[in-house]
């Protein structure tokens, strides 16, 4: 079973690798030029990312043919999901961890790839 999520990972990492680099470039943006706190620049950055990776992961990386109207809301969730985890994890790590905001993304992003691949491919696009 293991085998089988390697392919459909590399390609919803490799789409995602757009969606995380829109989310990347708002995420610093909003720090440096509107003086945003780290927590709500990622909140406003993974919301965006998440419109685009669902775009791609339903062209690409599932190739889906399911009607928008059943798999949006779906994605939404998972999507909401996967935002809620990084803000959660960004606070924490930087605001009680006082980890470099830039570590503490990176270490949120990679949880929440993780677990939104899984409740994507088990359950959203199935």
């Amino acid at each position: 079973m293991l085998r089988a999520l390697i392919k459909p990972f590399i390609k919803y990492s490799s789409a995602g690798g757009l969606a995380t680099t829109v989310h990347y470039l708002i995420f610093l943006f909003v720090i440096y030029s509107a003086s945003w706190v780290p927590w709500q620049a990622t909140f406003l950055g993974a919301s965006v990312g998440a419109f685009i990776a669902y775009l791609l992961n339903y062209h690409y990386t599932f190739a889906s043919t399911s009607n928008h109207l059943t798999l949006l809301p779906k994605f939404l969730i998972v999507a909401t999901l996967g935002v809620l985890i990084q803000t959660a994890i960004v606070a924490m790590l930087t605001q009680h961890w006082h980890l470099y905001y830039l570590l503490a993304q990176l270490i949120a992003t990679c949880l929440g790839l993780i677990v939104t691949f899984l409740i994507n491919n088990f359950w959203t696009f199935k």
